[in-house]
């Protein structure tokens, strides 16, 4: 079990399932040594399965991010109680930190590991691509060109509301069912700025992704 400060109380907090969708929304109302209870003062929460496996984002700008795995104990339309806590390591908080996203990416000096031919690589700057979700490890794009794990580049975000360029290297190919290829790529070192603009920028679109679901 983790131990939460009662500092912590009234943060904002975000449940999600373990596959990263949204439940709800609230207000961290209680903190005790075996649970926590969220409330909301602005809307009836949904009610959720008995003991299903949840991840609690917890908000506080004063103290800290935290991210919580848990179970649900209690689930009604004043609160949600979640039970058997534990601390998401460090690898884990970056994965469940994701959103939904369909705002543009633009990549620059791509290199293509598996081609050693300039001429492959002559149109490897402003190349367009559909964000599909991000998080603070990494991203996933969509685009009807044939790349390949490894290949590596750096890529804008203009929604980003800076010019920042993000290195990255794919990780991974799908196909997808509308005809276009994603790649499940992997954020490179980052400084402490860039983090800290990536962080912002998921926290706005889950912000609306939730007010859009209420």
């Amino acid at each position: 079990m983790v131990e939460l400060p009662d500092s912590y109380v009234g943060s904002s907090c975000v449940v999600k399932t373990k596959n990263n969708d949204l439940l709800t929304m609230g207000t961290l109302h209680r903190v005790k040594e075996k649970y926590i209870d969220i409330s909301s003062s602005r809307n009836e929460l949904p009610e959720i399965p008995y003991n299903l496996l949840v991840k609690v984002e917890i908000y506080n700008t004063r103290i800290g991010f935290r991210v919580l795995i848990g179970r649900v104990y209690i689930s009604t339309k004043q609160m949600a109680r979640i039970t058997d806590l534990n601390e998401a390591t460090n690898d884990e908080r970056r994965e469940y930190f994701r959103i939904s996203t369909r705002d543009e990416g633009i990549i620059y000096n791509l290199v293509r590991k598996a081609e050693e031919d300039e001429a492959q690589n002559e149109d490897a700057n402003d190349i367009r691509v559909q964000l599909v979700d991000i998080s603070l490890g990494g991203l996933m794009f969509k685009i009807k060109r044939e790349l390949t794990p490894d290949d590596s580049f750096n890529i804008m975000i203009p929604k980003l509301g800076d010019s920042m360029l993000y290195a990255c290297e794919i990780r991974r190919r799908v196909e997808r069912a509308d005809g276009y290829l994603g790649y499940g790529c992997e954020f490179m070192e980052m400084t402490v700025l860039q983090e800290d603009l990536l962080y912002k920028y998921i926290l706005k679109r889950q912000n609306d992704q939730l007010r859009r679901i209420r």
